[in-house]
């Protein structure tokens, strides 16, 4: 019988040789279960987007995360574990006892990436979104955090979101299903859009479950015999997004920031705040351009000025150049 580590280390083979073969980048995302669960770790697919092959596990103990460390290692580029995690994860960090010795470990916001999903969703679907009306459907748990940050995210790209608390006790449904134009589920696993609630509409609402599992049976099969649109989140092109926009951020602060010289003239790129008058380049790991001179607030100004700054940029252009 395979062991975990067995197991997890044929995934990061396998994404390990995607990789290569595409000659793509490969990550992997560590990521807490959205509830409480007593598994210790549950594989998903691998995907592919755009130059980057990627895998996902929802891990629930540190065991179960340090088999995967050990196991990706070496194996993908990044190594991506979610801030909600169960337990602390600093030694695996920068320069920790425990961190990878040759893939990047970075950090993001699991549940970031599903608010994400559920923006770009709209924005796709609904047509003249700033003048639709939403209502977001969730239970009486004050600590959902996911009910909260929905909420708050969308609020200001819909003429109306009312908030419907549907778990708590029995209550007459709001006015605000009459005109809603979008209802979204944003309990997780549990069942919050109800039959009687979409009974209320007057319109034909997108409904959207964001948290999985948010449509009561009933309340599906009442929307499907009125012709409502019902679609569950798909969160694998914020997931992409969100590699992409990290990996481009880490390449950044680790190979393009910075301040440095060359030719004896002090150089800044990258946003680093340099001096007045410091010349500003495209990179500091790999200069190609000289691009002008910094205003000490974090501005460009393009043309010299002065004999000396025409001098300190010309200095660099020609040690760039090669010439």
């Amino acid at each position: 019988m395979m062991s975990r580590y067995d197991e997890i280390e044929q995934l990061a083979r396998k994404i390990e040789q995607h990789a290569f073969r595409r000659g793509f980048v490969s990550a992997f995302t560590l990521t807490a279960f959205p509830v409480k669960s007593g598994k210790d770790m549950e594989l998903h697919i691998t995907r592919e987007c755009d130059g980057l092959v990627y895998g996902n596990a929802e891990v629930g103990t540190l065991d179960a995360f340090r088999d995967f460390i050990s196991a990706l290692d070496g194996r993908v580029d990044f190594i991506v574990c979610d801030l909600a995690l169960p337990f602390e994860t600093d030694t695996f960090l920068g320069e920790g006892t425990d961190a990878p010795e040759n893939s990047v470990l970075l950090q993001y916001s699991d549940i970031a990436v599903w608010i994400d999903s559920v923006r770009y969703i709209l924005y796709s679907r609904i047509p003249n979104l700033p003048e639709k009306s939403l209502v977001i459907t969730g239970d009486e748990d004050p600590e959902d955090t996911f009910l909260k940050r929905l909420t708050t995210d969308p609020g200001g790209i819909a003429s109306s979101v009312f908030v419907h608390l549907s778990g708590a006790a029995k209550q007459e449904i709001p006015e605000a299903y009459r005109s809603a134009d979008v209802i979204i589920g944003a309990a997780i696993y549990r069942q919050v859009i109800r039959r009687e609630c979409l009974e209320r509409c007057e319109r034909s609402p997108l409904i959207v479950d964001a948290g999985i599992g948010t449509v009561t049976p009933e309340a599906s099969e009442f929307a499907m015999e009125r012709g409502f649109q019902l679609i569950r989140v798909d969160n694998r092109a914020a997931m992409a997004g969100m590699l992409f926009s990290l990996i481009q951020s880490h390449d950044l602060v680790t190979r393009v920031m910075g301040q440095g010289e060359i030719a004896g003239v002090p150089v800044v790129a990258g946003g680093y705040i340099g001096a007045p008058g410091t010349i500003v380049v495209d990179s500091i790991d790999q200069p190609s351009i000289a691009i002008g001179f910094a205003d000490g607030t974090g501005r460009i100004r393009y043309n010299a000025e002065t004999d000396d700054e025409k001098k300190r940029i010309e200095l660099v252009r020609k040690a760039i150049g090669g010439e």
